[in-house]
């Protein structure tokens, strides 16, 4: 999971710098909806730590999707003051 988490942080960083912090938002929210969903089936089914560590596993590669997708789109590099 760390070198996933090391592809989001820089993408983190790297659309952060460029202000694109409302699509960070949005992607945040949608993967941590699906986390939340998970984690929750996980205690229902009891599935235990095993669950949770599957559920924060989605969490982690649905932000790198997100961001990897908004990333090669180039929709937030601004060229220029806007």
């Amino acid at each position: 999971m760390q070198p996933l988490n090391g592809a989001v942080f820089a993408l983190d960083g790297i659309l952060i710098g460029a202000s694109d912090t409302g699509y960070l938002m949005w992607s945040m929210l949608a993967a941590s909806a699906l986390f939340i969903a998970l984690a929750a089936l996980a205690y229902g089914l009891g599935w235990g730590v095993v669950g949770v560590w599957v559920a924060l596993d989605v969490l982690i590669a649905t932000r790198l999707a997100l961001l990897a997708v908004r990333f090669a789109g180039r929709r937030w590099a601004v060229v220029g003051w806007g």
